[in-house]
């Protein structure tokens, strides 16, 4: 029962790796931006620059 535990918990690392990397790109891939669907499409440049400044989407990718 351990080794069946273990190996589940081994098998859960590259499973979480692969799926963060799905998440990230798909939210790269998406039109617009993530500011501008989280306040919607009457959002002012303001609040679009407060919100990529909040969660540093203004930022480069690496």
């Amino acid at each position: 029962m351990l080794r069946f535990v273990v190996r589940r918990l081994l098998l859960l690392i590259p499973i979480l790796l692969g799926l963060s990397i799905l998440v990230f790109l798909w939210i790269r891939a998406l039109p617009g931006s993530p500011a501008t669907t989280l306040l919607g499409e009457r959002a002012t440049p303001e609040a679009i620059a407060a919100i990529n400044e909040q969660y540093g989407l203004n930022e480069p990718l690496h």
